[in-house]
Protein backbone atom coordinates (compact mmCIF):
# COMPACT_ATOMS: atom_id res chain seq x y z
CA UNK A 1 0.00 0.00 0.00
CA UNK A 2 1.83 3.35 -1.01
CA UNK A 3 2.13 6.27 1.77
CA UNK A 4 -0.48 8.09 0.37
CA UNK A 5 -3.02 5.93 0.82
CA UNK A 6 -4.37 4.91 4.25
CA UNK A 7 -4.80 1.67 5.56
CA UNK A 8 -8.21 0.44 6.71
CA UNK A 9 -7.38 0.80 10.31
CA UNK A 10 -6.86 4.52 9.78
CA UNK A 11 -10.07 4.91 7.81
CA UNK A 12 -12.02 3.25 10.48
CA UNK A 13 -10.04 4.39 13.51
CA UNK A 14 -8.42 7.41 12.98
CA UNK A 15 -4.66 8.50 13.18
CA UNK A 16 -4.35 10.66 16.02
CA UNK A 17 -3.68 8.36 18.82
CA UNK A 18 -6.24 9.14 21.66
CA UNK A 19 -9.10 9.19 18.61
CA UNK A 20 -8.04 5.62 17.68
CA UNK A 21 -8.51 4.66 21.44
CA UNK A 22 -11.65 6.23 21.12
CA UNK A 23 -13.07 4.67 18.27
CA UNK A 24 -11.80 1.43 18.66
CA UNK A 25 -13.76 0.92 22.00
CA UNK A 26 -17.00 2.61 20.55
CA UNK A 27 -17.01 -0.29 17.48
CA UNK A 28 -16.52 -2.87 19.93
CA UNK A 29 -19.30 -1.78 21.66
CA UNK A 30 -21.53 -1.50 18.46
CA UNK A 31 -20.64 -4.84 17.13
CA UNK A 32 -21.86 -5.79 20.82
CA UNK A 33 -24.97 -4.69 19.47
CA UNK A 34 -24.49 -5.95 16.26
CA UNK A 35 -24.37 -9.80 18.19
CA UNK A 36 -27.55 -8.81 20.25
CA UNK A 37 -29.33 -8.30 17.26
CA UNK A 38 -28.23 -11.27 16.00
CA UNK A 39 -29.51 -13.29 18.27
CA UNK A 40 -32.46 -11.59 18.96
CA UNK A 41 -33.79 -12.26 14.93
CA UNK A 42 -31.99 -15.80 14.69
CA UNK A 43 -32.71 -16.87 18.25
CA UNK A 44 -34.97 -15.17 20.49
CA UNK A 45 -37.92 -14.61 17.96
CA UNK A 46 -37.72 -17.68 16.15
CA UNK A 47 -37.76 -19.31 19.63
CA UNK A 48 -40.56 -16.97 20.98
CA UNK A 49 -38.49 -16.14 23.51
CA UNK A 50 -39.47 -12.48 22.57
CA UNK A 51 -42.95 -11.74 21.04
CA UNK A 52 -42.57 -9.65 17.55
CA UNK A 53 -43.80 -6.67 18.95
CA UNK A 54 -41.37 -6.62 21.65
CA UNK A 55 -38.75 -7.70 19.03
CA UNK A 56 -39.05 -4.58 17.50
CA UNK A 57 -39.11 -2.37 20.59
CA UNK A 58 -35.61 -4.04 21.34
CA UNK A 59 -34.42 -3.21 17.14
CA UNK A 60 -35.01 0.31 17.48
CA UNK A 61 -33.26 0.60 21.18
CA UNK A 62 -30.31 -1.79 19.26
CA UNK A 63 -29.94 1.39 16.73
CA UNK A 64 -28.41 4.39 18.36
CA UNK A 65 -25.91 1.74 19.67
CA UNK A 66 -25.64 0.10 16.22
CA UNK A 67 -25.62 3.43 14.26
CA UNK A 68 -24.72 6.71 16.29
CA UNK A 69 -22.14 6.33 18.99
CA UNK A 70 -19.35 4.82 16.64
CA UNK A 71 -20.06 8.05 13.87
CA UNK A 72 -19.96 10.26 16.73
CA UNK A 73 -16.74 9.62 18.30
CA UNK A 74 -14.96 9.03 15.14
CA UNK A 75 -16.05 12.26 13.69
CA UNK A 76 -14.11 14.15 16.43
CA UNK A 77 -17.05 15.82 17.30
CA UNK A 78 -17.26 14.68 20.84
CA UNK A 79 -13.36 15.39 21.42
CA UNK A 80 -14.45 18.29 23.39
CA UNK A 81 -16.98 17.06 25.77
CA UNK A 82 -16.79 16.42 29.08
CA UNK A 83 -16.76 12.44 28.13
CA UNK A 84 -14.92 12.50 24.64
CA UNK A 85 -15.88 8.77 24.52
CA UNK A 86 -19.76 8.96 25.03
CA UNK A 87 -18.78 6.20 28.10
CA UNK A 88 -21.50 7.08 30.49
CA UNK A 89 -24.34 7.28 27.89
CA UNK A 90 -23.26 4.08 25.83
CA UNK A 91 -23.26 2.05 29.63
CA UNK A 92 -26.88 3.96 30.33
CA UNK A 93 -27.97 2.84 26.85
CA UNK A 94 -26.78 -0.43 26.75
CA UNK A 95 -28.32 -0.51 31.06
CA UNK A 96 -31.55 0.46 29.65
CA UNK A 97 -31.95 -2.11 27.05
CA UNK A 98 -30.81 -4.59 30.00
CA UNK A 99 -33.29 -3.26 32.42
CA UNK A 100 -36.22 -3.49 30.03
CA UNK A 101 -35.33 -7.40 29.39
CA UNK A 102 -34.87 -7.82 32.70
CA UNK A 103 -38.79 -6.22 32.68
CA UNK A 104 -40.20 -8.22 29.45
CA UNK A 105 -37.99 -11.48 29.08
CA UNK A 106 -38.01 -14.36 31.96
CA UNK A 107 -35.09 -16.43 30.75
CA UNK A 108 -31.44 -14.62 31.53
CA UNK A 109 -32.40 -12.69 34.29
CA UNK A 110 -29.49 -13.05 36.33
CA UNK A 111 -27.06 -13.11 33.66
CA UNK A 112 -28.58 -9.24 32.65
CA UNK A 113 -27.85 -8.61 36.20
CA UNK A 114 -24.52 -9.68 36.30
CA UNK A 115 -23.65 -7.84 32.49
CA UNK A 116 -24.96 -4.44 33.96
CA UNK A 117 -22.47 -4.85 36.69
CA UNK A 118 -19.77 -5.75 34.51
CA UNK A 119 -20.72 -2.68 32.00
CA UNK A 120 -20.17 -0.06 35.21
CA UNK A 121 -16.88 -1.39 36.31
CA UNK A 122 -15.54 -1.38 32.41
CA UNK A 123 -16.80 1.85 32.06
CA UNK A 124 -15.70 3.45 35.56
CA UNK A 125 -12.05 2.72 34.49
CA UNK A 126 -12.21 5.83 32.23
CA UNK A 127 -14.72 7.99 33.50
CA UNK A 128 -14.23 11.25 35.86
CA UNK A 129 -15.76 11.04 39.27
CA UNK A 130 -18.40 13.09 39.20
CA UNK A 131 -19.80 11.01 35.68
CA UNK A 132 -18.88 8.13 37.48
CA UNK A 133 -21.27 8.51 40.30
CA UNK A 134 -23.55 10.31 38.37
CA UNK A 135 -23.62 7.20 36.01
CA UNK A 136 -24.07 4.64 39.04
CA UNK A 137 -27.11 6.38 40.62
CA UNK A 138 -28.66 6.60 37.39
CA UNK A 139 -28.28 2.63 36.50
CA UNK A 140 -29.85 1.86 40.03
CA UNK A 141 -32.81 4.48 39.68
CA UNK A 142 -33.26 2.60 36.43
CA UNK A 143 -33.86 -0.96 38.76
CA UNK A 144 -35.60 0.55 41.34
CA UNK A 145 -37.74 2.53 39.14
CA UNK A 146 -38.54 -0.72 37.15
CA UNK A 147 -39.39 -2.38 40.98
CA UNK A 148 -42.09 0.40 41.40
CA UNK A 149 -42.89 -0.14 38.28
CA UNK A 150 -44.09 -3.97 38.54
CA UNK A 151 -46.29 -3.16 41.57
CA UNK A 152 -48.69 -1.65 39.05
CA UNK A 153 -48.22 -2.94 35.88
CA UNK A 154 -47.60 -6.48 35.36
CA UNK A 155 -44.45 -7.71 33.94
CA UNK A 156 -44.27 -11.68 32.73
CA UNK A 157 -42.89 -14.40 35.51
CA UNK A 158 -42.07 -11.30 37.81
CA UNK A 159 -43.17 -11.65 41.51
CA UNK A 160 -42.14 -8.68 42.89
CA UNK A 161 -41.95 -8.96 46.37
CA UNK A 162 -39.26 -11.62 45.30
CA UNK A 163 -37.51 -9.67 42.87
CA UNK A 164 -37.40 -6.67 45.64
CA UNK A 165 -34.55 -8.72 47.37
CA UNK A 166 -32.74 -9.84 44.05
CA UNK A 167 -32.95 -5.98 42.93
CA UNK A 168 -32.22 -4.61 46.48
CA UNK A 169 -28.77 -6.80 46.81
CA UNK A 170 -28.06 -5.80 43.24
CA UNK A 171 -28.86 -2.00 43.56
CA UNK A 172 -26.52 -2.72 46.73
CA UNK A 173 -23.47 -4.33 44.86
CA UNK A 174 -23.93 -1.83 41.96
CA UNK A 175 -23.74 0.58 44.83
CA UNK A 176 -20.08 -0.33 46.20
CA UNK A 177 -18.68 -0.63 42.78
CA UNK A 178 -20.08 3.13 41.92
CA UNK A 179 -18.09 4.37 45.43
CA UNK A 180 -15.13 2.29 44.35
CA UNK A 181 -14.96 3.67 41.10
CA UNK A 182 -15.87 6.92 42.59
CA UNK A 183 -12.69 6.54 44.87
CA UNK A 184 -10.25 5.06 41.89
CA UNK A 185 -11.56 8.34 39.41
CA UNK A 186 -10.77 10.57 42.39
CA UNK A 187 -7.12 8.80 42.62
CA UNK A 188 -6.97 9.26 38.51
CA UNK A 189 -7.68 12.83 38.67
CA UNK A 190 -5.38 13.63 41.61
CA UNK A 191 -2.47 11.81 39.83
CA UNK A 192 -3.20 13.54 36.62
CA UNK A 193 -3.28 16.62 38.26
CA UNK A 194 0.12 15.86 39.92
CA UNK A 195 1.39 15.18 36.31
CA UNK A 196 0.38 18.22 34.73
CA UNK A 197 1.69 20.05 37.96
CA UNK A 198 5.35 18.17 37.66
CA UNK A 199 5.18 18.99 33.76
CA UNK A 200 4.80 22.65 34.61
CA UNK A 201 7.51 22.64 37.11
CA UNK A 202 9.84 21.17 34.50
CA UNK A 203 9.19 23.42 31.85
CA UNK A 204 9.58 26.43 34.46
CA UNK A 205 12.88 24.63 35.45
CA UNK A 206 14.04 24.35 32.39
CA UNK A 207 13.10 27.43 31.37
CA UNK A 208 15.12 28.65 34.20
CA UNK A 209 18.31 26.66 33.58
CA UNK A 210 17.89 27.49 29.91
CA UNK A 211 17.03 31.26 29.71
CA UNK A 212 18.78 34.15 31.45
CA UNK A 213 16.65 35.49 34.20
CA UNK A 214 17.25 38.92 33.40
CA UNK A 215 17.34 39.87 30.08
CA UNK A 216 15.42 36.69 28.94
CA UNK A 217 18.48 35.06 26.57
CA UNK A 218 20.03 31.84 26.69
CA UNK A 219 21.81 30.97 29.50
CA UNK A 220 25.62 30.29 28.92
CA UNK A 221 25.17 26.30 29.36
CA UNK A 222 22.21 26.44 27.03
CA UNK A 223 23.66 29.06 24.63
CA UNK A 224 27.29 26.15 24.67
CA UNK A 225 24.74 23.25 24.14
CA UNK A 226 22.93 24.89 21.55
CA UNK A 227 26.67 25.95 19.96
CA UNK A 228 27.99 22.38 20.06
CA UNK A 229 24.54 21.38 18.16
CA UNK A 230 24.98 23.54 15.57
CA UNK A 231 28.58 22.47 15.06
CA UNK A 232 27.54 18.44 14.66
CA UNK A 233 25.18 19.84 12.36
CA UNK A 234 27.67 22.01 10.27
CA UNK A 235 29.98 18.74 10.52
CA UNK A 236 27.29 16.59 9.18
CA UNK A 237 26.07 19.06 6.93
CA UNK A 238 28.57 21.08 5.78
CA UNK A 239 27.04 24.25 6.27
CA UNK A 240 28.71 27.46 7.55
CA UNK A 241 27.51 29.08 10.54
CA UNK A 242 29.50 32.23 12.23
CA UNK A 243 29.98 32.92 15.91
CA UNK A 244 30.22 36.51 17.81
CA UNK A 245 31.48 37.60 20.97
CA UNK A 246 30.68 40.58 21.85
CA UNK A 247 30.74 43.17 25.21
CA UNK A 248 28.99 46.48 25.75
CA UNK A 249 31.44 49.13 26.01
CA UNK A 250 32.12 51.33 29.35
CA UNK A 251 29.42 48.45 30.94
CA UNK A 252 31.04 48.85 34.43
CA UNK A 253 31.22 52.86 34.31
CA UNK A 254 27.23 52.81 33.58
CA UNK A 255 27.22 50.91 36.72
CA UNK A 256 29.10 53.17 38.80
CA UNK A 257 27.64 56.05 37.38
CA UNK A 258 24.17 55.59 37.77
CA UNK A 259 23.87 52.24 39.62
CA UNK A 260 22.95 48.90 38.91
CA UNK A 261 19.37 48.98 37.97
CA UNK A 262 20.25 51.36 35.36
CA UNK A 263 22.51 48.55 34.09
CA UNK A 264 20.06 45.99 33.89
CA UNK A 265 18.08 48.12 32.13
CA UNK A 266 20.46 48.32 29.28
CA UNK A 267 21.13 44.76 29.46
CA UNK A 268 17.06 43.96 28.98
CA UNK A 269 17.03 46.70 26.57
CA UNK A 270 20.20 45.51 24.41
CA UNK A 271 18.48 41.88 24.85
CA UNK A 272 15.37 43.04 22.82
CA UNK A 273 16.93 45.29 20.14
CA UNK A 274 19.17 42.25 19.12
CA UNK A 275 16.07 39.98 19.47
CA UNK A 276 14.37 42.61 16.88
CA UNK A 277 17.11 42.93 14.66
CA UNK A 278 18.34 39.28 14.43
CA UNK A 279 16.88 36.66 11.97
CA UNK A 280 14.84 34.36 13.74
CA UNK A 281 16.82 31.48 13.42
CA UNK A 282 19.97 33.15 14.87
CA UNK A 283 20.61 32.65 18.78
CA UNK A 284 22.08 35.00 21.14
CA UNK A 285 23.32 33.63 24.98
CA UNK A 286 24.55 35.66 27.84
CA UNK A 287 27.47 34.77 27.71
CA UNK A 288 28.74 36.96 31.03
CA UNK A 289 27.94 39.89 32.53
CA UNK A 290 27.76 42.52 29.81
CA UNK A 291 28.81 39.56 27.34
CA UNK A 292 26.97 38.41 24.80
CA UNK A 293 26.99 35.51 22.37
CA UNK A 294 25.42 35.27 18.57
CA UNK A 295 25.33 32.14 16.91
CA UNK A 296 23.84 33.01 13.02
CA UNK A 297 23.33 29.72 11.12
CA UNK A 298 23.16 29.00 7.67
CA UNK A 299 25.64 31.87 7.76
CA UNK A 300 28.45 31.52 4.46
CA UNK A 301 29.88 34.91 4.37
CA UNK A 302 31.54 37.30 6.95
CA UNK A 303 29.62 40.22 4.96
CA UNK A 304 26.69 39.02 5.96
CA UNK A 305 27.28 38.47 9.71
CA UNK A 306 28.97 42.48 9.51
CA UNK A 307 25.75 43.34 8.16
CA UNK A 308 23.60 42.21 11.28
CA UNK A 309 26.10 43.48 13.58
CA UNK A 310 25.89 47.37 11.99
CA UNK A 311 21.85 46.87 12.24
CA UNK A 312 21.89 46.32 15.30
CA UNK A 313 24.88 49.25 16.01
CA UNK A 314 22.59 51.48 14.14
CA UNK A 315 18.90 50.22 16.66
CA UNK A 316 21.20 51.16 19.69
CA UNK A 317 22.24 54.22 18.52
CA UNK A 318 18.42 55.51 18.34
CA UNK A 319 16.84 53.41 21.06
CA UNK A 320 16.43 54.56 24.48
CA UNK A 321 17.88 51.99 26.69
CA UNK A 322 16.96 53.22 30.10
CA UNK A 323 13.58 54.77 31.46
CA UNK A 324 15.65 56.52 34.38
CA UNK A 325 18.43 58.24 32.34
CA UNK A 326 16.59 58.22 28.90
CA UNK A 327 19.70 60.45 27.08
CA UNK A 328 21.87 57.01 28.01
CA UNK A 329 22.84 55.39 24.81
CA UNK A 330 25.07 52.26 24.68
CA UNK A 331 27.42 50.84 21.90
CA UNK A 332 29.46 47.39 21.90
CA UNK A 333 32.84 45.69 20.58
CA UNK A 334 32.48 42.54 18.64
CA UNK A 335 34.46 39.78 17.04
CA UNK A 336 33.36 37.18 14.77
CA UNK A 337 34.44 34.13 12.97
CA UNK A 338 32.99 31.79 10.41
CA UNK A 339 33.32 28.28 11.21
CA UNK A 340 35.20 26.27 9.04
CA UNK A 341 36.02 21.98 8.86
CA UNK A 342 37.23 20.73 10.96
CA UNK A 343 37.40 23.48 13.39
CA UNK A 344 36.26 22.31 17.03
CA UNK A 345 34.23 24.85 18.88
CA UNK A 346 36.85 25.80 21.32
CA UNK A 347 38.91 26.70 18.30
CA UNK A 348 36.38 28.73 16.93
CA UNK A 349 35.50 30.71 20.21
CA UNK A 350 39.08 31.44 20.68
CA UNK A 351 39.46 33.29 17.50
CA UNK A 352 36.03 35.09 17.69
CA UNK A 353 37.65 36.16 21.90
CA UNK A 354 40.71 37.41 20.17
CA UNK A 355 38.95 39.60 17.52
CA UNK A 356 36.85 41.09 20.25
CA UNK A 357 40.11 41.68 22.52
CA UNK A 358 41.18 43.95 19.18
CA UNK A 359 38.07 45.19 18.53
CA UNK A 360 37.99 46.67 22.33
CA UNK A 361 42.03 47.85 21.71
CA UNK A 362 41.18 49.53 18.86
CA UNK A 363 39.01 51.98 20.76
CA UNK A 364 35.96 50.13 20.81
CA UNK A 365 32.35 50.06 19.50
CA UNK A 366 33.45 48.60 16.30
CA UNK A 367 33.34 44.83 14.99
CA UNK A 368 36.46 43.14 13.85
CA UNK A 369 37.06 39.36 11.98
CA UNK A 370 38.33 36.93 13.11
CA UNK A 371 42.00 35.56 11.33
Amino acid sequence: MSASTPSWSDLLLGTEPRLRNRSLLTLLGSLVYVVWLLALVLFAMPQQRVSPELGRVFMVLMVPGILLFYPLVRSGRTQNFADPDLMSVQILWGCLIAVVAYATVPTGRAALLQTMGLALVFGFMSLSARTALQTGVILIAMLMAMLASSFVIPLPQFNPTAQTVKLLAASFIMGLITLQSLKFARLRERVLTERRELAAAQLALERVTRHDGLTGLLSRLYGQERLEREHQRAQLTGRTFGVVLMDLDHFKQINDRHGHQVGDEVLVAFAQAAREVLRDTDLIARWGGEEFLIILPDTHEASKVLQALERLQARLRTSVVSETVPALRVSFSAGYALWSAPEDVDVLLQRADRALYVAKNAGRDRCVQAD
